[in-house]
C-alpha cells in the first residue's frame, strides 16, 4: 500500500509543472542587447556582439531564417551566429569580410520562429538596430551618461527580484633596461622584477644603489644602505592618515609615490549637496625631489577618483591606472545628478573636478558600473600635461609593452551566472605621456594576470581558460590566441588540459608556456613562430603546481608554487580523487627538447602552510645575477604529526639559492628574524620579510620593522637598521 506522502508529491509535481508553465506564458520570453543605451546600440568592427534571451533557447531555431542582419538599405549581411552552452546568450560574429563601409547602421530582426526550449515563442518580432564603430564610442550628452548608469541600475533590481522568484535557475559555481628605468649608480644593485624589459613596474621599494626607498605604515622611507655596516635613516617624509602609499617609481633625482588617498563621507544637508556626489577614494601620484636625500621636497601631486590598481613607468613618463564604482544608484533619485569622474593636478588647484564629457569613452557590449581611467605624467617636466583617459567598463587585467598598453576586459554570458564568457582586449598606443586608442579583439575566456598576455614583433598573444573546473554544464579548457596589429585573430591552440584551469603562464621570445593543473601539473611548451599555425611542441606531467614561471637562459625555467599529493583514502570530490597541498615546490624545468620538457630538479619547502608572497606578487623574486642567487621571503610551517590539517610554525624571513643548468637548486641560506632570541612561536607582522635586494656584495632583507644586512660572501649578518 502507498503511503499518503507519495500522492503528495506527485500532486505536488503537477502543481510544480503547471506553476511554471504559467510563469513562462505571462513572463513572455524577451531579448535583450547588452550595452544599448538608449536605444543606441554601438558595435565594436571586428568584434562578436552578444544578445541576451530571458529563457533558454532551442538550438534548432537559431538559424538565418528567424535571426538575420540587413543593412539600411535592406541588403542582407552575412554574420554568422553562435548559441553558448546555457542556451540564452547569442553571439553574432561579424562577416568574414567585415561590415559593409557603407552604410554602417544595421538592423538585427528576431522573428517569432525563434522559440525557447520549452516550445514557447518569441511573439512578434523584434528588431535591434545598432551602429558599427571603428573607435570607441564616446557620450553625446550628461543625460545619456546618467541613462547608462540607470539602466545598470534596473537591471541590477531585476535580478534582484529574480532572486527570490521560485523558478529562478540557480547559480553556477564562480570561478577562482636600466637606463629606460632611471635608475643609475656606480654600484651593482637590484632592480624590480618586470614583466617586460624596459618597462618598469611600481613597487614598494627601489634602490640606486648607495639608497633604499621604501614605502610602509604611511611614510616614505629614505635610507643610506653603503656602508652595509653603518646603515642609517636620512628622512621620512609622513602623509596624512586619509593617505595610503602603494608603490613607487625612482627616477634619478626624483621619486614618485603612488597609492590610495579617501575622505571621510559626510552626509549631504542639502539637496544640492546630493547632485555633486561625495567622492569616497581616489588614486594619486605625488613627485617629489630628492637632490638632497635628508630634505625631499614635494613638487606636485596629481589624483583621479577612484582606487588605485597597477602602474608602470617607461623613461620619464609613469602610467597608473585606477578602477572608479560611481554611486549610480543616485541616479535614480536626481536624474541632474554628476557621475563623471573628477581629476586634480596640484599645478592648477587642489580641487577634483570633473573630466569633460567629450573625454569619456565606453567599451560597448561590456556595461559594467565602473570607469577605468589611465592617467600618465611626465614627472621630468613639473608642469608638464597630466593626462588622463577615460573608458567605462570593467578592465581587470593589464599588460604594457614598450610601445603599447592593453586593457583585459571581461564579459559576462549569463547575468543570472555572472561567469566570463568572453575577454575583449582594447590596444593602445603609448608615447610619451600620451595614450591613444588603436584596435580591439575578442578571445572565449579569462585570463589569469598579466602574465597570460604579451607582445612579440608585431604579434599579441592571450592564454584563457574558458568554462569552469568543476562545472559538468560548462567544463573547462585552455587556449592560447595570437592576435596583429590590429587585433585580428590569426592563430590558435584550443582544448588545452580540459577540466583543468591555467595556474601560471611565461611567453619567452617565440615559445609560450603554459601551467595547468587539477590533479598534475601539466606544462604545456607551444611554439608561435608561426603567427597563423601555433602548435603544441611537448607537455610535462608532474605533481603539483607553478604560480609563477622564470626564465633563466633561453633552455630553462624555474617554477615557483606548491607541492600536491593525490590522496587514496576513498574520499572524493565530485568523484574525483581528493587533492591535498603539501609545501612550496621549486622547480627546474629544463626546455632545450622542446618537443620533450623535463623537470631537472625540485626543492620542497615546509608543509601545507608555508607562504610567500612571491606566490601572489612576481615582484617580490629577489635575483642577483653574477652569483645564480634566487631569493624570496617566505614563512615556513610543518605538519603536525599524526594531523592532516594542523600546521606548526617553523620561521620566517628568506631563502636564497643558487640555480644553474649544471647543479640544480642548490639552497645557500636561510636568512631568519630569530637570530638571538627565543624563537617565535607565531608569525608577527612586524618581522615579515616583504623584499630582498642587493648592492654590491650585501644582500638586504626589509619588513615593516628593520633592514637586515648580509654578506653575500658567506651570509652573515653585519647590521639591522630599525626603521619602524
Amino acid at each position: 500500500m502507498k503511503k499518503p506522502y507519495f500522492y503528495l508529491l506527485i500532486l505536488a509535481g503537477i502543481v510544480l509543472c503547471a506553476a511554471s508553465g504559467l510563469y513562462f506564458y505571462l513572463q513572455k520570453p524577451s531579448v535583450m542587447a547588452e550595452g544599448s543605451i538608449d536605444g543606441k546600440l554601438m558595435v565594436m568592427e571586428e568584434n562578436p556582439w552578444s544578445l541576451q534571451f530571458s529563457a533558454p533557447v532551442r538550438k534548432s531555431t537559431v538559424n538565418s531564417k528567424n535571426i538575420s542582419v540587413k543593412d539600411s538599405d535592406g541588403r542582407k549581411v552575412n554574420v554568422s551566429f553562435k548559441l553558448d552552452d546555457d542556451r540564452k546568450t547569442l553571439y553574432i560574429e561579424p562577416p568574414a569580410g567585415g561590415y559593409p563601409d557603407e552604410p554602417r547602421h544595421f538592423t538585427l530582426s528576431v522573428t517569432s520562429g525563434l522559440k525557447t526550449k520549452m516550445g514557447y515563442s518569441y511573439s512578434g518580432d523584434t528588431n535591434l538596430t545598432f551602429a558599427v564603430t571603428e573607435t570607441l564610442p564616446a557620450f553625446d550628452s550628461t543625460k545619456e551618461l546618467t541613462n547608462y548608469f540607470k539602466t545598470i541600475a534596473k537591471r541590477q533590481k531585476a535580478q534582484q527580484k529574480a532572486e527570490f522568484s521560485l523558478f529562478r535557475n540557480s547559480r553556477t559555481e564562480s570561478s577562482e633596461d636600466k637606463a629606460a628605468s632611471g635608475e643609475s649608480s656606480g654600484s651593482a644593485h637590484s632592480e624590480t622584477n618586470n614583466q617586460v624589459q624596459g618597462v618598469d613596474e611600481g613597487d614598494i621599494v627601489k634602490t640606486d644603489g648607495t639608497y633604499i626607498y621604501q614605502v610602509k605604515n604611511g611614510e616614505l622611507v629614505i635610507s643610506k644602505a653603503v656602508p652595509a655596516d653603518s646603515m642609517e635613516v636620512v628622512s621620512k617624509v609622513p602623509f596624512k592618515e586619509n593617505i595610503n602609499p602603494r608603490h613607487l617609481f625612482l627616477d634619478r633625482d626624483k621619486v614618485v609615490v603612488i597609492g590610495d588617498s579617501w575622505t571621510h563621507y559626510v552626509e549631504p544637508k542639502a539637496a544640492e549637496d546630493i547632485i555633486r556626489r561625495p567622492v569616497q577614494g581616489s588614486a594619486f601620484a605625488m613627485v617629489y625631489d630628492i637632490s638632497d636625500k635628508d630634505k625631499p621636497v614635494f613638487e606636485r601631486k596629481v589624483e583621479v577618483e577612484g582606487h588605485y590598481m597597477t602602474s608602470r613607468k617607461i623613461g620619464e613618463n609613469i602610467y597608473f591606472i585606477a578602477n572608479l564604482y560611481p554611486d549610480y544608484w543616485m541616479a535614480d533619485k536626481n536624474s541632474d545628478i554628476d557621475l563623471r569622474p573628477r581629476v586634480m593636478d596640484s599645478e592648477s588647484g587642489e580641487k577634483l573636478t570633473p573630466i569633460p564629457l567629450s573625454r569619456i569613452k565606453y567599451f560597448p557590449q561590456s556595461m559594467q558600473p565602473n570607469y577605468t581611467m589611465i592617467a600618465s605624467l611626465n614627472i621630468a617636466d613639473p608642469k608638464g600635461e597630466f593626462n588622463v583617459q577615460t573608458y567605462l567598463g570593467s578592465g581587470n587585467g593589464m599588460y604594457m609593452s614598450k610601445e603599447n598598453l592593453y586593457i583585459a576586459v571581461e564579459k559576462v554570458g549569463d547575468p543570472d551566472k555572472w561567469d566570463v564568457s568572453s575577454t575583449e582586449v582594447y590596444k593602445f598606443a603609448v608615447k610619451n605621456s600620451n595614450v591613444t586608442f588603436k584596435a580591439s579583439g575578442n578571445v572565449p575566456g579569462r585570463i589569469l594576470n598579466q602574465f597570460s598576455m604579451d607582445e612579440h614583433e608585431g604579434y599579441f598573444r592571450i592564454a584563457t581558460t574558458d568554462g569552469e573546473v568543476w562545472n559538468d554544464d560548462r567544463p573547462s579548457s585552455n587556449a592560447l590566441y595570437i592576435m596583429d596589429g590590429n587585433m585580428k585573430k590569426t592563430g590558435e591552440v584550443t582544448d588545452l588540459a580540459k577540466g583543468e584551469r591555467i595556474y601560471s603562464v611565461r611567453f619567452m621570445g617565440d615559445k609560450a608556456y603554459i601551467v595547468t593543473f587539477k590533479q598534475v601539473d601539466p606544462l604545456f611548451v607551444i611554439d608561435t613562430a608561426d603567427p597563423e599555425q601555433p602548435k603544441v611542441l611537448g607537455e610535462l606531467k608532474i605533481p603539483g603546481f607553478s604560480t609563477y614561471l622564470h626564465p633563466i637562459g633561453e633552455n630553462h625555467l624555474i617554477g615557483f608554487g606548491f607541492d600536491t599529493k593525490i590522496m587514496d583514502d576513498g574520499k572524493s570530490f565530485n568523484g574525483e580523487p581528493r587533492i591535498t597541498r603539501n609545501g612550496m615546490k621549486i622547480s627546474l624545468f629544463d626546455i632545450t627538447d622542446f618537443n620533450n620538457p623535463k623537470e631537472a630538479d625540485t626543492e620542497i619547502i615546509g608543509g601545507a602552510g608555508t607562504h610567500s608572497p612571491l606566490m601572489e606578487d612576481h615582484k617580490a623574486l629577489f635575483h642577483e645575477p653574477s652569483r645564480n642567487l634566487f631569493g624570496f621571503p617566505v614563512s615556513v610551517y610543518h605538519d603536525k604529526e599524526g594531523s592532516e590539517y594542523e600546521q606548526v610554525f617553523d620561521y620566517q624571513g628568506a631563502l636564497l639559492y643558487e640555480i644553474t643548468p649544471e647543479n640544480g637548486i642548490e639552497r645557500k641560506a636561510v636568512l631568519t628574524a630569530e637570530e638571538g632570541r627565543q624563537k617565535d612561536i607565531y608569525e608577527s607582522w612586524e618581522n615579515n620579510v616583504q623584499r630582498l635586494l642587493y648592492i654590491d656584495d650585501h644582500v638586504y632583507t626589509l619588513s615593516n620593522q628593520k633592514i637586515d644586512a648580509y654578506s653575500l660572501d658567506d651570509f652573515k649578518k653585519e647590521s639591522s637598521l630599525m626603521i619602524e
